[in-house]
């Protein structure tokens, strides 16, 4: 009977009546040699109701994971939300072992790991933390590479905290190519040129907000780093 169960298992998790229909055919292949007509009969009849009983327990396992997971998430946002890191950290990480290919769930686990970086005393634990951080924002934009939140939150992390301006420049300069008035993403992007050496261009940034922008306070930021970058402060 164990032979037939782990048959089961794999066909319920295709929910496929096609491939119901294929497993009677199988199973009853391997018993004609020895069943009557009126045994397969009988046979088949008790493999569709345990087909049947084994479908619902498994979609009822599959809905609870899936609350589970919901609820991992939902905690570690409110976490998240509350300063409270590690906890966040935790939960995203169970709502992750359930839903493994969520990008948000990547996203919000690398801003948790990023944020609590900034509170440990170790150096090495702090950097251990970004580099997971890192890590958790690579795969978010492999699940999707227009995240446009985690294309300019891991540019943070290469220009403010592990101190790899051109990585951001890439990440950026993508983000720029379909969000082209994300004037944050542009200020961000001045800054790794600048770190770069290449004044040219950030001051090119600069002129593109002063010019484009609505918000006073952008422009107003924007002439105040172009002049500094001129008069050969950093302008950053």
């Amino acid at each position: 009977m164990k032979k037939y169960i782990l048959i089961f298992l794999v066909i319920l998790l295709s929910g496929c009546s096609k491939e119901e229909k294929n497993l009677y055919e199988n199973i009853n292949g391997m018993d004609a040699p020895y069943l009557s007509s009126g045994e397969l009969k009988i046979r088949e009849k008790e493999l569709k109701e345990t087909i049947r009983e084994y479908k619902d327990t498994l979609e009822q396992k599959v809905d609870a994971a899936r609350n589970l997971g919901t609820y991992h998430k939902t905690l570690g946002k409110l976490y998240l939300d509350n300063r409270m890191y590690l906890l966040a950290i935790e939960q995203f990480t169970e709502a992750i072992k359930i839903d493994n290919e969520n990008p948000v769930l990547f996203y919000y686990s690398a801003l948790a790991h990023a944020k609590y970086a900034k509170s440990v005393m170790s150096e090495s634990e702090k950097f251990s933390y970004l580099k997971e951080s890192e890590k958790l924002y690579l795969r978010t934009i492999e699940l999707n590479k227009n995240f446009h939140k985690a294309l300019y939150a891991l540019s943070v992390l290469y220009v403010f905290e592990l101190d790899q301006p051109d990585k951001a420049v890439d990440l950026l300069e993508r983000l720029l190519e379909t969000q082209k008035s994300d004037y944050e993403a542009m200020f961000l992007l001045a800054n790794a040129y600048i770190r770069l050496g290449l004044t040219d261009m950030a001051s090119e940034l600069y002129d593109n907000i002063i010019k484009n922008s609505k918000n006073s306070t952008y422009r107003d930021q924007a002439e105040s780093n172009k002049k500094q970058l001129m008069d050969g402060g950093y302008g950053g």
